[in-house]
Order: structure tokens, then C-alpha cells, then sequence
């Protein structure tokens, strides 16, 4: 499939979830119009973690192969993951915010969701300041622990009894009685990871075409 009927297909299907959370979707019974951010925060996990897996597939893929293209390939997935963990995030603490009467607190999925946030911010900021020949390669090993946080991050909900924390449960317990709900939360989903697709795709041509001019004005200056 060619990239631009791609972001066609992703920007349809993002204009679609739009519509149907402010303008279909009824209001939740208890929080509101509030509860219309989770039409953003949990798709927003789903496409961060999707482009974790990219970022992973390039991290092996470089360590395995030393390409470039590998290089490029957990370059650019990387700084969308940030993207979009950066708004499950943010998008969280509002959440939070109105649920609980406080943005944060000490719970095991919001603080290994803020790890994760931590890592991938280290990951970006090592890559833009670093100069060293090996940076790659060390970017790669820290990458590909910044992937492995993404279990303790779904699973850390487990850890202790509903009764005990404040993240709720929302899909797996039911929470999206109504039908609307449930397809506005679907074709959100589907519509944000294919969005987090297009970005790293987008992101992943340019810095293969930055890499090649790159090289071809080094090797006209040394030759």
C-alpha cells in the first residue's frame, strides 16, 4: 500500500473517532463529558506501545546487523512512542484529576507508566546530544529495555486488589455498557495505532533520506 493512501485511510478513519466522541457518544453516567478523554488516553497506550514494537524490531534488527536502516528504523519509533506515551500520559493526569481530585499518585500502573515516560524521554534526548560511534548500538540496548517495561506496565495493574488502587478496570470489567461507547472506543483505537503506523513510517523516510544525504556530502567533501 503506498504511504498516501495510507495517512488517507488512518486521517478517515481518525476524522471518523472524532465525530463519534463529540458528537455521538453519549455522556458517562457518573463523570460526564470528562469521560470522553478515554477515547484518546487508552488508544493513545495502544499506539505508543505498537510503535514500542517497532522500536524493538529496529533495536534487534541493529544489534543483529549494524544497518543504518535499522538505525533509522528504532530512531523514528522512538520518538513517536514519546509522542504518544507523553499523551497517555498527560491525558491520564487529566483523568486523574477528575476522578480522584489528584493527577498523580503513588499506584503501580501510573508510576511504571511514568518509568516507561522517563526511559523513552532518556532514550531522545540521548540520541539528539549523543556523538559517540557507538551510540547507536547503545541506543539500541537501552531501547530495547525500554520495551521490556511495557509488560510491567500492562500487568502492573495486578498487583494489588481493585479495592486498593485507583486505576480502574474500565474495559475489562464492562465499563462500556453502552454500544455507542464501545464502537467509539474500537474505531478510536484503531484509528490512533494507525496513525502511530503513518508517523513512524513518515518519520522513518526522512531520517533514511537525512541519513543518505548525509553520507553523500561526506564522502564529496573527501573525495
Amino acid at each position: 500500500m503506498k504511504l498516501s493512501l495510507f495517512i488517507g485511510a488512518v486521517w478517515a478513519l481518525v476524522s471518523y473517532a472524532l465525530y463519534l466522541t463529540f458528537l455521538v457518544v453519549p455522556n458517562e453516567k457518573f463523570m460526564g463529558a470528562v469521560q470522553r478523554i478515554f477515547y484518546f488516553h487508552v488508544p493513545a497506550a495502544f499506539a505508543g506501545y505498537l510503535s514500542l514494537g517497532i522500536l524493538l524490531i529496529g533495536a534487534l534488527g541493529y544489534l543483529a546487523t549494524h544497518s543504518r536502516k535499522f538505525d533509522a528504523l528504532q530512531r523514528s519509533a522512538a520518538e513517536v512512542s514519546l509522542l504518544f506515551i507523553s499523551l497517555n500520559l498527560f491525558t491520564g493526569m487529566i483523568w486523574g484529576n477528575a476522578a480522584w481530585g489528584t493527577p498523580f499518585t503513588l499506584e503501580p500502573r501510573l508510576v511504571s507508566s511514568l518509568l516507561l515516560w522517563l526511559l523513552l524521554l532518556s532514550l531522545n534526548v540521548f540520541r539528539f546530544f549523543g556523538d559517540s560511534p557507538k551510540l547507536p548500538t547503545h541506543l539500541a540496548a537501552l531501547g530495547i529495555l525500554t520495551c521490556l517495561t511495557v509488560p510491567v506496565v500492562i500487568y502492573s495493574i495486578k498487583l494489588l486488589p481493585q479495592f486498593q488502587q485507583l486505576h480502574p478496570q474500565v474495559v475489562q470489567k464492562g465499563g462500556l455498557a453502552d454500544e455507542t461507547m464501545r464502537q467509539t472506543f474500537y474505531t478510536a483505537s484503531f484509528a490512533i495505532m494507525g496513525l502511530g503506523v503513518a508517523l513512524v513510517w513518515l518519520r522513518y523516510k526522512v531520517e533514511w533520506l537525512y541519513q543518505q544525504v548525509t553520507i553523500a556530502k561526506r564522502e564529496r567533501r573527501y573525495s
